[in-house]
């Protein structure tokens, strides 16, 4: 990120020419929505004196996307103030390198692109991309129940991708998701979505209407065919629960207006909206007033050590998400003090290890059937 629009383009050039995927911006405005579409290594921030909110707009940005790239901070100003900005960073638990001052010569930015390049390969040759992962169908899911905190019912699962590693068994989205282009993103969105239809008439045959919800980025629900997909698969039966679509808060309050124009198809269909990760950032109120969304999902951060810490956060999310006649649902729930807090909030539903972790489809059908002899 530079002011200077020459600037910005000498160096992209500069930087094709030596294969180096760029991608410019201006100003913060888009610059979450690039971060979530393009998951770059890492991330130069230019501080100007003109203009340093554009920098901390960044960096929250940067945190509310869980970005886990590296940030490279740079300006023409005092070392002081970089370092107070870098410091700024590290409190949002971004990867901060040592800050540098302008005029910078293209061999040093160079240089710090390659060793985060490096690392990068490294990573990634560890694991496996997710491109290859679709290729060789490696994909594969698992379930984690979602449970009703008044009754200890289970009423739902969420699906989640997983790759199988020939090595080191199933990985988790944070080992083969980094560098992933959009066109594969949409594609595992469109492999999970089939999947939670698939698996909520799988239950339903074993006598149990469970509510199978999948994560999806907004531009992943707004580009796929959600109800024709939706439409193709699921069961003609009345008794069908439905499937939910968990998007992320940031990327909801982005495409507020696409996805309520999509809204009444999507719900003819069966399929429900939720938000995730709400909290994790700034409350975006305003989105609530567009959109019933079924559930708001309270952000892992705030839920994790809430008995003791956040507490006046959480029950303010609970009691929001029941004046706009949503369900309150916490997610990463570990500790029975947590848990108990929750309840006592009012909370609707919980995730989380301490209720049960992600399971496999076999492994989920015997809770199924061990709860519904306990029922019987």
């Amino acid at each position: 990120m530079d002011e200077d629009f020459a600037v910005r383009q000498d160096l992209a050039r500069g930087l094709r020419r030596q294969d180096v995927d760029v991608v410019e911006f201006s100003g913060s405005d888009r610059f979450a929505d690039m971060v979530d579409e393009q998951n770059p290594d890492i991330v130069f921030v230019n501080l100007n004196k003109v203009a340093p909110h554009e920098c901390v707009r960044a960096l929250l940005a940067l945190k509310d996307c869980s970005y886990s790239g590296a940030v490279q901070l740079f300006g023409r100003c005092e070392p002081k103030l970089l370092d107070s900005f870098n410091i700024v960073g590290a409190d949002c638990a971004l990867t901060m390198l040592s800050p540098l001052i302008k005029p910078l010569e293209f061999a040093k930015i160079h240089r710090i692109i390659l060793e985060r390049k490096r690392g990068a390969t490294a990573s990634v040759a560890s694991g496996v991309s997710l491109r290859d992962a679709l290729a060789k169908n490696l994909i594969r899911f698992v379930y984690q129940p979602k449970v009703e905190l008044k009754t200890g019912i289970m009423i739902g699962t969420e699906v989640l991708a997983r790759v199988a590693h020939p090595e080191r068994g199933l990985l988790a989205p944070k080992e083969f998701l980094k560098g992933a282009d959009e066109e594969d993103l949409i594609t595992l969105a469109r492999l999970t979505l089939v999947n939670a239809v698939k698996v909520s008439a799988h239950f339903l045959e074993l006598g149990i209407a469970l509510r199978a919800a999948i994560n999806i980025g907004a531009d992943s629900l707004l580009r796929l065919p959600i109800a024709d997909l939706v439409l193709m698969h699921r069961p003609d039966r009345n008794d069908w629960p439905g499937i939910l679509l968990e998007v992320p808060e940031r990327q909801a309050a982005n495409k507020i207006g696409p996805l309520a124009a999509r809204f009444a198809g999507l719900q003819r269909a069966g399929a429900a909206l939720a938000i995730d990760n709400f909290g994790g950032g700034p409350f975006r109120l305003g989105i609530l007033n567009q959109i019933p969304f079924a559930e708001i999902k309270i952000d892992r951060s705030l839920v994790e050590g809430c008995a003791t810490s956040n507490t006046n956060m959480c029950k303010a999310i609970v009691q929001t998400a029941h004046s706009f006649g949503s369900k309150a649902v916490a997610v990463g729930i570990s500790t029975e003090a947590d848990l108990q807090a929750l309840f006592a909030m009012d909370c609707d539903i919980g995730q989380g290890h301490m209720l049960g972790k992600p399971l496999a489809l076999q492994e989920f059908d015997a809770v199924i059937a061990n709860f519904k002899g306990r029922a019987a």
